[in-house]
């Protein structure tokens, strides 16, 4: 299996310098990733630049579904819905082991503002399978009030009608990036996360590469390549305005808030997608994971700290109320919030646009007069359209440049890293299938079923670790994710191993805390870190789970 680790970092910074790129992608969310696997699918000699950790910005923030819009036909945006609907399946068939279906609820209320009434739900939902291509299997159900309450207490019964059972699916977004980016190191696209694009390179006032800085060394290099692109997310005004005689925004980011408590506070066996029923247009959602309930999300104009946008106390009360609006006998309050989280989104900016929830989430690809390509807008969803449309741009330029012609090659049935289940295989036989494999190595039934769920097919790597995992003093399987996660995934810090390699910082804080100094031990070891070093590890790591748990607000 091809590696990504701190070794290969090294070698991947020295083979950016050596030779001209055809493609240089700056940005490694899920929009660079997505370009990336194109790139790597098209055999084009390219590179993706991340100034953070891959997935670090929006695509680890994010609702954590990957959903079809269900509220965009309000909008009447029924071909971006179509669109994105027929995507979710394809990233299921590519991606088993981290995007799978499920049943969601949308119940219908009888009250004002809502945004679906009992005859706009059954045409909404109609209209939703038919343009996911939805099979019987999965098609939507309307259930009665009683079955309503019955399959999820607690919700609200005032001016309840019924509910609309639907095909959605679950996701952990910062886990699809990083397979998707694994697929396309496997293809040959150079890869390197904490370098940071500092100016642009020039030759008759056309972009020819990049200066970058490694902001884990401070070394800094010279980069080219026949095209760039701008795929940053929020920072893509940022990036584009460092271009000579370019300062117009494009962008309008708005910020989702999500928290996250204990699920005997919020019990729900279905995600749950409803009106806030505060009259302000805005749907939430309420989602189970594990042991624990999620939900959110705001959508609120953002202006400041691009890198941690920052939760508010009007965000808490926000969504506080809007839960306890839903759930009345639930009565959370601050205090039941274990963890939370904020993201941009990287909206396009749009006049006549009512409010940030009426933007639409469709994105646009346009090249400056100096030849820098930029993705904006978009949702996860369609990451792998959002690539196509860029590299038609991509083609344009390069044909320009080299005098040769390019054509795009299809990633539909391209599985990504970690989906190599076998044919007529359903991914629930393949988990159990190899759950003994895990047991046989020391691992109790519920741990080797839980690695093979997050780490598809790649689990045989993963087992393959034992040796080394057994020396760390920590529970074998999260010792086994963190030998991987080194190896495998280029995590290099603490952060990333619990925040984006595991997501046991939002939904295990407490564990973290517990294991942090075994996997800090074990990274200073590996890295060779000085007490300096580590001390500043350490540090962030202890900042970003004050973050996260709402410290500062809670004081």
């Amino acid at each position: 299996m091809n590696k990504l680790s701190f070794e290969t970092r090294k070698e991947t910074l020295n083979k950016l310098t050596e030779e001209k790129l055809d493609v240089l992608i700056i940005g490694g969310g899920i929009t660079g990733a997505g370009l990336a696997l194109q790139a790597g699918a098209e055999d084009l000699n390219a590179g993706l630049l991340e100034m953070q950790d891959f997935a670090a910005g929006t695509s680890s923030r994010s609702t954590k579904l990957v959903h079809g819009g269900l509220r965009y036909l309000k909008q009447f945006e029924v071909e971006l819905v179509a669109d994105i609907t027929k995507e979710r399946e394809v990233i299921y068939q590519n991606a088993p082991h981290i995007v799978q279906p499920d049943r969601m609820l949308l119940p219908v209320y009888d009250e004002p503002g809502a945004s679906f009434t009992d005859f706009s739900a059954d045409i909404a939902l109609e209209l939703y399978d038919r343009l996911a291509g939805v099979d019987d299997e999965w098609k939507h159900t309307f259930i009665s009030k009683e079955e309503v309450l019955e399959g999820t207490p607690g919700l609200k019964e005032e001016g309840l009608i019924k509910g609309g059972l639907y095909l959605d699916y679950i996701n952990d977004d910062a886990r699809l990036t990083i397979e998707i980016l694994k697929k396309a190191s496997e293809f040959g696209t150079l890869l390197a996360n904490y370098v940071k694009v500092t100016d642009f390179l020039y030759e008759k006032d056309q972009i020819i590469g990049v200066k970058a800085e490694d902001t884990l060394t401070g070394e800094t290099y010279d980069i080219y390549s026949s095209v760039v692109v701008n795929a940053t997310g929020p920072w893509s005004d940022e990036l584009r305005n460092k271009q000579k005689n370019e300062d117009a925004d494009r962008m309008y980011p708005t910020k989702g808030v999500h928290f996250v408590v204990d699920a005997t506070k919020l019990p729900v066996k279905h995600t749950v997608y409803t009106d806030t029923g505060l009259e302000d247009e805005r749907m939430i959602f309420i989602i189970p994971r594990g042991d624990k309930t999620y939900f959110g999300t705001t959508d609120t104009p953002y202006k400041g700290d691009l890198v941690e946008p920052g939760i508010t106390e009007e965000d808490v009360e926000y969504l506080l109320e809007a839960v306890n609006n839903r759930f009345p006998d639930a009565q959370l309050t601050f205090a039941d919030i274990e963890a939370g989280w904020s993201g941009l989104r990287p909206l396009i900016l749009e006049r006549g646009a009512a409010d940030a929830s009426s933007i639409s989430r469709t994105h646009d690809v346009f090249v400056s007069e100096a030849g820098l390509v930029t993705i904006a807008g978009g949702k996860l969803t369609d990451y792998r359209l959002m690539a196509q449309d860029t590299f038609e741009a991509i083609h344009a330029e390069l044909a320009e440049k080299t005098g040769q012609e390019y054509s795009s090659v299809e990633t539909r049935n391209i599985p990504l890293s970690g989906g190599d289940v076998p044919d007529h295989t359903k991914f629930k036989e393949y988990i159990e299938e190899n759950v003994p494999k895990g047991v046989e190595i020391g691992l109790t039934e519920e741990q080797a079923r839980e690695l093979i769920d997050w780490y598809g097919t790649n689990i045989e790597t993963v087992f393959s670790l034992v040796e080394e995992a057994k020396k760390i003093p920590l529970p074998l399987d999260l010792a086994l994710s963190l030998v991987y996660a080194l190896e495998y995934e280029g995590a290099m810090s603490p952060v990333d191993f619990f925040l984006r390699r595991t997501a046991d910082l939002l939904f295990s804080t407490n564990e973290v805390e517990k294991w942090a100094p075994a996997v800090v031990n074990y990274m200073q070891e590996y890295f060779g870190w000085n007490e300096e070093e580590r001390a500043q590890w350490v540090e962030e790591l202890r900042e970003t789970i004050s973050n996260i748990q709402l410290n500062t607000l809670k004081e």
